[in-house]
């Protein structure tokens, strides 16, 4: 256990007025908990809905979140815990990528928290619900036990845990993680140093290798986004000379080698990134770059902006002709030229 480090001598103002939540904080943080508990689709009575964590003590920084658990009993859910767990994370993950929302420059940090969890007695809890203190907190004593930094640093985990390479949208997810670790590391030094739960919470993950496989995760991305396998070329030049027709096991390896995506919006919705168009039908109408499409037939065409273009199969993979892209494609273009349907 942790005591008695430097303390604010008041909660925070942009939250509390004296020892009271405002009542405007109050209004937003209910309307946020009852969208995200109807977001969880769990069918079981809400106990609370509480504000927890530095913003609910004395620690508090400017990098603080505020962590607004909405309080249910895990058991009338299922009998499995594990699998409960394991779902209300998962929903917590996807909430936070859709929806990540601030007050005046701090995360608001949802969780759905059981109800047969223990507080130590010096941990400041209040209901928002009940718009009153279940514990008060201490400005000159601040306690802190194992179960609060394995509860800030679970969340976590369990969003690394289900990082995946293939995932178009892997770097911003790990960015996005990233940034978050970051100020909850700031916020715990700043409020409390060495010792503080998020700087612990923060080494629990470091020292657990989480922090390792992210940043490898992230270098992965990267590289891959910089270099093209030289297979996919291959794959790509063999379909338009009508060598090896793409299956759509191969097309779904493609795009995940190129970082590209399949959206019917293409180059208006990702703009620079490579495109699968669920047509043939194709309008480069204020597309401000060359593409290169290459339908599921093997026909090739260089598409010009302001153009529109048609093709005889079903639908067609975009290449922007970008400075990202430009080397490979020209790779490309350079293997598939003898013998290629090519306009």
């Amino acid at each position: 256990m942790i005591n008695e480090y430097e303390t604010q001598s008041m909660l925070n103002p942009k939250l509390w007025i004296d020892d009271q939540l405002s009542p405007a904080v109050r209004k937003g943080l209910l309307k946020i908990a009852y969208h995200f508990y109807k977001f969880l689709e769990i069918d079981v009575k809400v106990q609370d809905i509480i504000l927890i964590g530095s913003n609910a003590n004395y620690n508090w920084t400017k990098f603080s979140d505020i962590d607004l658990h909405v309080v249910v009993n895990y058991l009338e859910i299922g009998s499995n815990l594990h699998l409960v767990e394991n779902y209300l994370h998962a929903k917590k993950s996807v909430w936070n990528a859709n929806y990540p929302l601030t007050y005046k420059g701090m995360n608001i940090e949802l969780y759905a928290q059981d109800s047969n969890e223990n507080f130590h007695s010096s941990v400041g809890v209040y209901s928002v619900l009940n718009n009153k203190w279940i514990h008060q907190p201490n400005s000159n004593t601040i306690s802190i036990d194992d179960d609060a930094i394995q509860q800030k640093a679970q969340p976590y985990e369990y969003e690394i845990d289900k990082l995946s390479e293939s995932d178009p949208n892997l770097e911003s997810n790990i960015k996005n993680i990233l940034k978050r670790l970051q100020n909850l590391r700031k916020s715990g030094l700043e409020a409390e140093g060495e010792y503080s739960v998020e700087n612990l919470a923060y080494k629990h993950l470091r020292n657990s290798g989480q922090l390792e496989r992210l940043k490898e995760l992230l270098r992965k991305s990267i590289l891959g986004k910089l270099s093209i396998d030289d297979a996919v070329i291959q794959s790509l030049s063999n379909h338009v000379n009508k060598k090896k027709t793409l299956t759509e096991s191969d097309w779904l390896n493609i795009i995940r080698q190129t970082n590209g995506v399949e959206d019917a919006m293409g180059q208006w919705q990702h703009p620079g990134r490579c495109t699968m168009i669920p047509s043939n039908q194709i309008t480069m109408r204020n597309v401000p770059h060359m593409v290169l499409g290459i339908d599921d037939t093997g026909h090739m065409k260089l598409m010009h902006p302001e153009r529109t273009y048609s093709y005889p199969g079903a639908r067609v993979f975009e290449i922007p002709m970008t400075a990202q892209h430009k080397t490979w494609v020209m790779q490309l273009m350079n293997r598939i030229k003898n013998g290629a349907d090519y306009d």
